[in-house]
């Protein structure tokens, strides 16, 4: 079982709650190694590191209260991303009250995370779970998810599909993506390439408007 694990939970009941699930798992910790916000995690990784004493497992959430512009680091996705830099090799957890199942397969694809866990009845059992399966190298995630049409397609977008949607779900035209693919050097560039790539994505989700497409991608966390 693992013997040192660090929790990014800026919540105190939940951030106990965790406590007691690890020591039921016979996970004694110390209380440096419980902390409410990412900088706070990513430091503690980084000194873990140069004692020659790394963790083993990091449990994060995803999001964190608090002003972001104060902080290095202001979310579970950006923790995991820079600590899998310095330490590739770490178990990563994450547990969100996020229901969401394309979030986890995202997270599981993208950040190669080991296990999903999401904050509901019965959390605790399936957090112990998880450390488990973890620790056995095997991977988790709640059952519990929501699925919703089109989840299969959109795990498959492509990296030019990606970056169409995210430039157009932060509010940027499809005339000036056009001008940013150009400036990239990108092999197509043009607005016509890009509008028909908009309106394939619209007939695959069945979606009217490119409106309502980013308005889509940006709730469901597509991007």
């Amino acid at each position: 079982m693992f013997k040192k694990v660090l929790i990014a939970e800026d919540e105190d009941f939940m951030n106990i709650a965790l406590r007691i699930a690890l020591e039921d798992l016979g996970i004694i910790q110390d209380n440096r190694d419980y902390v409410v916000n990412c900088d706070q995690a990513f430091s503690r990784v980084k000194k873990a590191i140069s004692e020659a004493n790394p963790y083993q497992l990091l449990i994060a959430d995803l999001s964190f209260k608090g002003d972001p512009e104060k902080r290095e680091i202001s979310s579970g996705w950006e923790l995991i991303r820079a600590v899998k830099e310095i330490q590739p090799a770490i178990k990563v957890m994450v547990f969100s009250a996020d229901d969401r199942k394309n979030i986890a397969d995202r997270l599981f694809k993208d950040y190669l995370i080991d296990a999903y866990v999401h904050k509901s009845f019965g959390a605790a059992n399936a957090f112990k779970t998880a450390v488990k399966a973890v620790n056995e190298g095997q991977k988790y995630c709640s059952v519990n998810l929501r699925r919703f049409p089109g989840d299969e397609i959109l795990a498959d977008l492509t990296v030019e599909e990606k970056l169409i949607l995210t430039l157009l779900t932060e509010g940027v035209k499809q005339k000036s993506i056009a001008a940013h693919f150009k400036k990239r050097e990108m092999s197509s560039s043009s607005l016509s390439h890009i509008e028909k790539k908009l309106k394939a994505l619209r007939e695959k989700l069945n979606i009217p408007s490119t409106f309502l497409l980013a308005w889509h991608c940006k709730e469901r966390g597509i991007v």
